[in-house]
């Protein structure tokens, strides 16, 4: 608020107001490159496998129940994001409430004060009007990029743009337009094209630079990821971490999929110099072969599915093990540890280096049956790693009694 003084002298309050049209970008920097900084979010099973940058774009679909507003709460809560903005586009009641009654009790573990004081939240619920679901998204868009303009880091969540799109439906159905793919308008690909646009990574006109950063949920029909709005979505966004329902059955979290997600931004060069002076040179490489061991870990499981455990040589039980040694330590994460809840890069780093060392060292088996209990001890001194203060004595502690473990049926 600021003052005017009239002609009496008389103190009048002035609301500092800026009137910006909501679906017009706000163009105020000088170049838009392509977004090639890494965006921690502590949460190794995108930091490791597949990452996001600065200014970057990624969805997050999967069926009713998987995970989706959990895990974008974990990662607004831990990204290095200097604003979160977070609409909450046709989202249920409970949920905005959760977001209203949880941020401003939370301690932000980068300035030590609350959360609340760097979250905008856009509080549009499934049971509003749909045209004002529609302005919400666009309304979130223009916030993020008003404080990308001020040289900040920008983190947008947007929950959930399927019933962004559900709304444009209806209102397309009452003006009479001419239908596209499941009622959907004609031009939908456009309109998500055009919106996930506007997100980037931006050379300001002082020289300084500004990120948005967009991730948005898509919550398919029937988990249904052929339905127009994930397939509109999936040409746009450049990383889509894809969640899977057999994962969230089985008390997976965060029920990404490894196999079917991915990230764009693995392929482009900048990324890769960025990331090799950084962390280090092979890092990529590294992070295609703990994929490549998951795949051959879900091809092993589906063969003893069909064969049983005797029908399959012991070589596969141990190749099954040892991704799902990568599958326990680094893809699932306790929200509710207060270490385990976010991992920095440097440690994510040293777990990864640590067990691809496990994984490519020969083990002798006489049976499954030892192959089985033996991983379990080894992933359970894993999981007490995770749980323990990085290069703590107790960390350290358990690192020895793995290695000793490890010792046990190592071969030279």
């Amino acid at each position: 608020m600021a003052t005017l003084v009239d002609s009496k002298g008389k103190e009048l309050p002035v609301t500092m107001v800026q009137r910006w049209p909501v679906k017009v970008p706000i163009k105020a920097y000088k170049e838009k490159p392509r977004p090639y900084k890494l965006l921690e979010t502590g949460v190794r099973t995108i930091d490791t496998l597949n990452p996001i940058v600065e200014g970057g774009t990624g969805f997050i679909p999967g069926p009713f129940g998987c995970g989706k507003t959990v895990l974008q709460h974990a990662i607004s809560k831990q990204a290095e994001a200097d604003i979160v903005v977070v609409a909450a586009c046709g989202e249920r009641a409970n949920e905005v409430v959760e977001l209203f009654t949880e941020y401003p009790e939370l301690e932000d573990t980068r300035t030590g004060r609350k959360l609340m004081e760097r979250t905008i939240i856009i509080a549009n619920t499934s049971n509003m009007p749909v045209a004002a679901r529609e302005a919400s998204v666009y309304t979130a868009m223009t916030i993020g990029e008003y404080y990308r303009s001020m040289a900040l880091r920008v983190l947008m969540l947007a929950d959930s743009t399927s019933r962004w799109a559900q709304a444009l439906r209806e209102m397309s159905n009452r003006l009479e337009e001419l239908p596209g793919p499941d009622a959907f308008p004609m031009d939908l690909p456009a309109i998500i094209s055009s919106f996930y646009a506007r997100a980037g990574y931006t050379l300001l006109n002082n020289g300084e630079t500004g990120s948005i950063t967009f991730l948005g949920t898509v919550s398919p029909a029937g988990g249904n990821l052929k339905e127009p709005v994930t397939e509109s979505t999936k040409k746009v966004a450049r990383c889509f971490y894809g969640l899977s329902q057999q994962r969230a059955d089985g008390k997976r979290y965060p029920a990404v999929d490894p196999i079917d997600s991915y990230s764009k931004y693995l392929e482009y060069p900048e990324f890769a110099e960025y990331v090799s002076a950084k962390i280090e040179e092979e890092w990529l490489e590294k992070v295609n072969e703990a994929k490549t061991l998951l795949l051959r870990g879900k091809e092993v499981y589906e063969q003893i599915n069909i064969l049983g455990d005797d029908g399959v040589p012991v070589d596969y039980h141990v190749n099954y093990w040892k991704s799902e040694v990568i599958d326990f330590i680094i893809l699932q994460q306790d929200a509710f540890d207060k270490v385990d809840q976010s991992t920095p890069v440097e440690r994510q780093r040293y777990m990864l280096n640590h067990l691809l060392d496990l994984c490519n060292s020969n083990f002798e088996f006489d049976n499954f049956n030892e192959v089985g209990i033996y991983f379990k001890r080894i992933i359970n001194q894993y999981k007490q790693m995770n749980y323990s203060e990085f290069e703590s004595e107790k960390f350290n502690n358990f690192e020895k009694e793995l290695n000793k473990i490890i010792a046990e049926r190592k071969v030279a």
